[in-house]
């Protein structure tokens, strides 16, 4: 969730949302549409803007996060694990609380595998890794990754399969 102020272009991250199958704890990569571009910004955009300019700022953004090695996947790590974590406590949490002998409430949540935690993260990292790479090498439009992407994004079959929260009509 980004915010982009009006008045400065500042723009502050409140907070993320990731896509995780609760059963593995592995990030979901099975969306229709990779991301939201929708007929009124893709018209906004133009075919021209969308091929040039946009194509080539996604390939540039893609190679800043990875080429200089900005200590990304570090980062990703830090943000994951509290993701992780929620789920595997979402997993493991019953509906009536535990009460000892003296009435008071205890924790009902199992120790967590901290090992089990910590593949779980590196293994959504080199995910997410690996397909910045492959988003960072661009050779031609028409064997890119981006060019796919973009097709998939504005493709109104995939459009209408969207939460309609992302408001994918506008």
């Amino acid at each position: 969730m980004m915010y982009l102020h009006q008045d400065s272009g500042l723009m502050n991250v409140s907070y993320f949302k990731f896509e995780v199958d609760d059963s593995t704890g592995n990030l979901e990569a099975s969306r229709s549409v990779p991301f939201r571009l929708t007929p009124n910004i893709s018209e906004f955009l133009s075919p021209f803007g969308i091929s040039g300019t946009f194509s080539a700022s996604v390939v540039a953004t893609a190679r800043c996060l990875v080429q200089p090695n900005f200590k990304l996947p570090s980062i990703l790590q830090a943000i994951l694990r509290d993701e992780i974590i929620a789920v595997h406590r979402k997993r493991f949490k019953d509906d009536k609380p535990n009460v000892d002998s003296n009435g008071d409430i205890t924790d009902n949540t199992p120790k967590i595998d901290m090992e089990n935690i910590i593949n779980v993260v590196n293994n959504n990292v080199a995910a997410i890794m690996s397909r910045l790479n492959s988003i960072s090498y661009f050779d031609n439009m028409e064997t890119n990754k981006i060019a796919s992407l973009i097709q998939a994004a504005t493709n109104p079959d995939f459009l209408c399969r969207m939460d309609p929260a992302w408001h994918p009509w506008l």
